[in-house]
């Protein structure tokens, strides 16, 4: 076991050091590890047995009211009991090292991408940052423990024709309203399924959503999506209150995953030979409004985005117009 743990210290560490480091460090650890017997740790999560930590309970808690969901919360929740469980000490008295074994182990137990491992030291982040905030702790060990760098892969929104495409594939009424209004709002899936009747105002052409935080703002109807969703609700049998229901009784609010699995399903059937999930049309319709000449703060207010940097990432340059400056400008 201890030369499983020597040889899986020095692959871990081999992209940080050179070949004359790595084998000092092999040195070293021949000879601490004649003094210590080695076992194997479970990586599976196991019930945390007296509980979570109180300060986990209270971090969450804090989270909850700040206005997180509930499939944030319980994100947050998953990767703070697998981290106590596999910690094994005080939260308290954790320290970097700790930190930096714990998110090794992940990546090498677990095979995940580096996102996902970065998606984990965020949320550590979180709640460490929290715990000195609160006076629990006096220093952050997250603080010596850098982002994860990842390869950002950029998504190429739907274009002309592949929009054109998804609405000659929507077949039902429901189908139509919720490809309209997922285009024509920018709206993230799960404020879509938060969405009542009276949360459309036909005058006005838009429709209040509620976004991260419970943060309310308004989206926009344009025309095909007004026709669509009167269409759909003049269709509709029950008096639910929900925007878009199941179509059989007890007639249930849609949930983010049905509502996923419908738009991919249109997504088949209109022969694009990519993934076409809601976020996607997020994107189209935040790269669309860029194109034809909105402001990034402006897109930033309907996206619902805390931080232009995030809108930033939808103002890709186009290709095509940036060879036409380039003709025009360059003799």
């Amino acid at each position: 076991m201890q030369e499983k743990f020597k040889r899986e210290t020095i692959t871990a560490l081999a992209t940080t050091l050179n070949a004359q480091e790595l084998k000092q460090v092999d040195f070293v650890l021949s000879i601490i590890l004649t003094r210590y017997e080695i076992t194997e740790k479970t990586t599976e999560i196991v019930a945390y047995r007296d509980g979570l930590p109180e300060e986990i309970k209270s971090f969450l808690v804090s989270k909850s009211i700040k206005g997180l969901t509930k499939a944030s919360l319980a994100h947050y929740k998953r990767t703070l009991i697998h981290f106590s469980n596999n910690i094994g000490k005080d939260v308290k008295a954790i320290t970097s090292n700790d930190i930096k074994l714990y998110l090794i182990n992940y990546e090498h137990t677990h095979d995940v991408s580096k996102s996902t491992l970065d998606d984990k030291r965020r949320v550590l982040n979180s709640f460490f940052t929290w715990m000195v905030r609160e006076d629990i702790i006096d220093k952050n060990p997250m603080l010596r423990i850098d982002p994860i760098k990842c390869d950002k892969r950029m998504r190429e929104p739907l274009t002309d024709i592949e929009l054109e495409q998804m609405r000659n594939a929507a077949v039902t009424l429901r189908e139509k309203a919720l490809l309209e209004i997922l285009y024509s709002t920018g709206a993230r899936v799960s404020e879509i399924t938060a969405l009542n009747r009276s949360d459309l105002d036909y005058n006005a052409g838009r429709v209040k959503v509620f976004g991260k935080g419970k943060k309310e703002r308004y989206c926009f109807l344009n025309a095909r999506a007004q026709l669509a969703v009167k269409k759909y609700l003049f269709s509709r049998l029950d008096k639910e209150e929900a925007l878009f229901t199941a179509g059989k009784k007890p007639y249930n609010r849609l949930g983010k995953g049905t509502i996923e699995k419908e738009i991919g399903n249109i997504g088949i059937r209109a022969d694009i030979n990519r993934n076409v999930f809601p976020h996607l049309l997020r994107h189209t319709f935040a790269t669309h409004m860029l194109a034809h000449g909105a402001s990034i703060a402006e897109v930033q207010t309907l996206l619902g985005h805390e931080s232009p940097a995030t809108t930033q990432i939808y103002a890709k340059l186009d290709l095509h117009k940036l060879h036409a400056v380039h003709q025009r400008c360059i003799i």
